[in-house]
């Protein structure tokens, strides 16, 4: 239990970081809207903006795919794990069923 409030505890990070980096773009842009400058001014700097907040989704974006990959070979090997131990139970009851049968 404790893993998957850990796991949705990183869920929760990564969409507090996108809000938060959402929300500094808006201000930037609306910063940029409202300062006095001339059309051609103004243009440069919300490409430039528009170029920052590009690298920032990249970035992010790349943060969450390796946290994606970890959390997928994290729950991979646990299932490989839960398997392996069923498996072993269902052999341990075999062979139990067939020495009762045999006792019989």
């Amino acid at each position: 239990m404790a893993n998957g409030r850990e796991n949705g505890g990183a869920a929760n990070a990564l969409a507090v970081l996108g809000a938060m980096i959402v929300g500094a773009i808006i201000g930037a842009i609306t910063a940029l809207l409202l300062a006095p400058k001339s059309g051609q001014e103004l243009r440069g700097d919300i490409s430039e903006a528009a170029s920052r907040a590009k690298e920032r989704a990249d970035d992010l974006k790349s943060q969450m795919s390796k946290k994606y990959e970890d959390l997928r070979s994290r729950v991979d090997a646990h299932l490989k794990e839960h398997a392996r131990e069923a498996a072993e139970a269902a052999e341990d009851l075999a062979r139990d069923i067939e020495e009762e049968i045999e006792k019989a």
